[in-house]
């Protein structure tokens, strides 16, 4: 028994690690790639600490405002179905779950505006 819990500790510790890496580079990928659609909110790791880490990554669709919030070794996931700035519905979701959701989101968003990119072409050189 004791060997079952020392492993599971371990990939406890080493998935706390990974996180921290995980949350840093979905915001920087994020924020890199759909400037305006993304924020993120940055705390320092102290009161005189030149570093930061990621706090909270929020990402806005057409249907949906999705929030990542990393506090410690915690990191809670919401979906939120956003009208207008009015939120309609929060659904706290697993992280796999919240992840599939806003790639699902986010390529409809993409076809959407490529569609709209097509019209105006076709209207301008038209």
């Amino acid at each position: 028994m004791s060997t079952d819990f020392d492993q599971s500790t371990a990939w406890i510790r080493r998935a706390q690690g990974d996180m921290k890496a995980f949350v840093e580079g979905l915001a920087a990928r994020l924020e890199g790639d759909m400037p305006g659609l993304v924020e993120v909110e940055r705390k320092k790791d102290g009161f005189f600490a030149k570093t930061s880490h990621v706090h909270a990554i929020t990402v806005h669709t057409n249907n949906n405002d999705y929030l990542l919030t990393h506090e410690g070794a915690h990191i809670s996931t919401v979906r939120a179905k956003t009208v207008r700035g009015v939120v309609l519905k929060h659904e706290d979701l697993p992280l796999a779950t919240w992840l599939e959701s806003l790639v699902k989101d986010l390529g409809d968003l993409s076809g959407e505006m490529q569609g709209a990119s097509n019209t105006l072409h076709d209207f301008l050189m038209g």
